[in-house]
């Protein structure tokens, strides 16, 4: 039976494929190498002599890891300091160390099905390039674990097999602790990682609270016991004193913006009060102006202190009202010198005829301060604000402390205090 053109075509194209497939199972590893040693025939020669595995840390940075134990072999990684390796073996210059977490080699799809190699000899290579070094080899019946490589989707990316070994030279590796070591202390850096992230997480969600409500304690005490307890890990102790900082910066921004807030509140409720009592103290002389108005009406005046009101009130004077001696003086020689030295009756006198009557309860004003304008305060007993500031070298108001009078008073410098300020003249 004549075979068509069609049957013949396709049973060559299948010879081909199959040809192929096997040139590369073959022979890729030997032509990707061109003509190196397998890295399988060190790894058998290395397997000849005992050697007892122990964890290894990198000393210096940009350390080449590489496919063989010499110095033109491919470079697979550059190791940074502080990194640590599983060593297996060695020889000559060069340890011997499993493949770091990270690492991904690359598998020629045709070979792979359902995860299961296919074919004998085939190679592991550094990149999905048919050029590219070869780290290990698969054999038939392998299991293998990947995905397709976003590179080139005719290679398949998987985790180098546990047979593959990369070469570090032994200068730049010191031994810090036996096989189980590597375990301890990748759980530990497992550890204060998870410590670290949960609590920046915890730091974030914090500070989105109102300032009041916001608590840093645990915060700040996990990230002292990342800077404490794990000082072997020097990256995550930086990371953590830099979070610190920045909280603590966060923080202050928070504070600031929380108390300018709560000035601005309070001076607006104090201009509100002071306004109020400005229309109080309005309304009281007012009502004090009515007052002197019906006097004089009445042809009346207030009472002006007597001589011998003034001799007894000078010989039971107060050290506070001695105090005042000087100033009155003062003021009065400045009213004599434009009056033609009249007495100082005179002047009191005068006074007397402008006095302002004031109602209230006298208080101590017991502050220390500097320049204030009484030893006393007159208190509205309905709204218990201050009215005036008052003192006297004629009347002892302490002897009148917490009861209600009528005062008459002259003006006096109130010092910018807030309250005018009054010379008692008398007292009802």
């Amino acid at each position: 039976m004549r075979k068509s053109p069609f049957l013949i075509t396709s049973i060559i194209a299948v010879a081909l494929q199959l040809s192929s497939a096997n040139a590369e199972s073959d022979t890729m590893y030997n032509s990707g190498q061109m003509g190196d040693p397998a890295p399988t025939e060190t790894f058998s020669q290395q397997s000849q002599e005992p050697f007892t595995a122990f964890t290894g840390k990198v000393t210096k940075n940009k350390v080449r890891m590489r496919v063989l134990p010499n110095l033109d072999s491919p470079i697979v990684k550059e190791l940074k300091q502080g990194e640590l390796l599983m060593i297996i073996g060695e020889t000559e210059d060069f340890y011997a160390v499993q493949p770091p977490q990270g690492i991904k080699g690359y598998v020629f799809r045709t070979y792979i099905l359902d995860n299961i190699v296919e074919a004998s000899r085939v190679n592991v290579r550094m990149e999905p390039d048919l050029e590219a070094p070869v780290i290990a080899q698969l054999h038939s019946g392998d299991r293998v674990q990947g995905s397709i490589s976003t590179i080139n989707n005719k290679w398949m990316e998987v985790a180098p097999p546990e047979t593959s070994r990369f070469y570090v030279s032994k200068d730049y590796v010191e031994k810090i602790g036996d096989a189980s070591a590597l375990s301890a202390i990748e759980k530990r850096r497992d550890d204060v990682n998870i410590l670290l992230n949960s609590t920046y997480l915890a730091s974030q969600t914090e500070m989105q609270k109102a300032f009041p409500e916001i608590n840093l304690d645990k915060i700040y005490a996990n990230f002292n016991k990342v800077v404490s307890d794990f000082k072997d890990f020097p990256e995550q102790v930086a990371r953590a004193k830099e979070l610190i900082s920045s909280i603590q910066d966060s923080y202050l921004q928070k504070k600031v913006a929380f108390l300018e807030a709560k000035t601005k509140i309070i001076h607006e409720d104090w201009q509100s009060k002071n306004s109020q009592l400005s229309d109080q103290m309005k309304s009281q002389q007012q009502k004090m102006a009515q007052m002197e108005q019906q006097l004089k009406r009445n042809n009346g005046s207030a009472p002006y202190i007597a001589q011998n009101s003034k001799n007894d009130a000078q010989n039971s004077m107060t050290t506070k009202m001695s105090a005042w001696v000087p100033v009155e003086k003062s003021l009065y020689d400045d009213w004599a010198k434009n009056n033609n030295d009249k007495a100082q009756d005179d002047f009191y006198r005068e006074q007397n005829d402008s006095a302002v009557a004031l109602r209230g309860i006298i208080e101590p004003y017991n502050r220390v301060i500097k320049n204030k304008p009484g030893d006393f305060i007159l208190v509205n007993q309905t709204t218990h604000l201050p009215v005036a500031y008052i003192y006297s070298t004629q009347v002892n108001l302490q002897d009148r402390v917490g009861q209600e009078v009528t005062i008459y008073g002259a003006t006096r410098d109130n010092k910018n205090f807030a309250f005018p300020a009054y010379f008692v003249l008398s007292v009802e």
